[in-house]
């Protein structure tokens, strides 16, 4: 089974950067025994400082909107009910994006993904 994660990245390389943030996402595929990328969506960030555009917010959720995982450093509480409104799950994580994805595959939430 092929599930679709967004993760935020600003290097291709790691989870490193805020969901409110992100200016990118880049897209996986991801399954049981692989990991595929497949594309990098450009986003504009609702987030600047310490004040937020719910509206960009809303944006950046509808961007992934077809995956059911969204990977990033940090996830606020506004934008956690903006994604599980649509039914992305959240997981806030940090480090190499393959261990991120190691690491959700280790989650028993991500059995609830597929």
């Amino acid at each position: 089974m092929d599930i679709s994660v967004a993760i935020a990245s600003s290097d291709g390389e790691n989870v490193n950067l805020h969901f409110g943030r992100a200016d990118r996402f880049r897209i996986y595929r991801v399954t049981d025994d692989r990991c595929e990328f497949l594309e990098e969506r450009v986003s504009a960030p609702a987030c600047s400082g310490q004040q937020h555009d719910d509206t960009l917010l809303e944006q950046s959720a509808e961007l992934i909107s077809d995956c059911k995982a969204v990977v990033a450093a940090q996830i606020g509480p506004g934008a956690i009910d903006i994604l599980l409104y649509r039914r992305i799950r959240a997981f806030p994580l940090t480090g190499p994006i393959d261990e991120a994805i190691t690491t959700l595959r280790a989650s028993k939430r991500f059995l609830y993904l597929k």
